[in-house]
């Protein structure tokens, strides 16, 4: 069955930060996400699907980002609710503000999903108005701090 869900699974923040979408281009890499985004453990190397991320609920997935209007979006091809969300300025709800806008492809989930998932963009919301327009705005990013318990030392 096709149509209109009376339900749907999506999230918005709105961060109090004045930015160009070239400013977000330029500073939200995949690199700095931690730096933004506290629920964002660590990025790690490229591999087919993207760039390895940890997240802190829910562990290794792979990451990507693509431009759009007015800022970008980042997906995370194997997670299975299909999470994506986007970072924008200068359009409907709120063009004077970065949009944070998420999604997944289920019409409900689970309450622990949903939190975790609403505290992810709370976090960057609040990383951003804290770090986007701040020197550290291009800060390095974070060394990839897990160890490697695949040894034997």
């Amino acid at each position: 069955m096709s149509g209109y869900w009376e339900e749907i699974v999506e999230f918005f923040e709105f961060a109090e930060v004045l930015a160009t979408q070239e400013e977000i281009r330029n500073k939200m890499s995949i690199d700095h996400l931690p730096f933004f985004c506290e629920y964002i453990e660590a990025v790690d190397e490229a591999e087919e699907l993207g760039r390895v991320v940890y997240f802190r609920h829910w562990g290794r997935f792979h990451i990507r980002r693509k431009n759009v209007m007015g800022g970008i979006r980042f997906s995370v091809p194997d997670c299975p609710n299909a999470l994506t969300w986007t970072v924008t300025t200068g359009y409907p709800p709120h063009p004077e503000k970065i949009v944070l806008h998420a999604t997944i492809n289920r019409t409900e989930h689970d309450p622990e999903f949903i939190a975790a998932t609403t505290e992810l963009l709370v976090a960057l919301k609040n990383g951003m108005e804290r770090n986007i327009n701040t020197e550290s705005g291009q800060a390095q990013s974070r060394p990839f701090l897990m160890p490697d318990l695949r040894s034997n030392r």
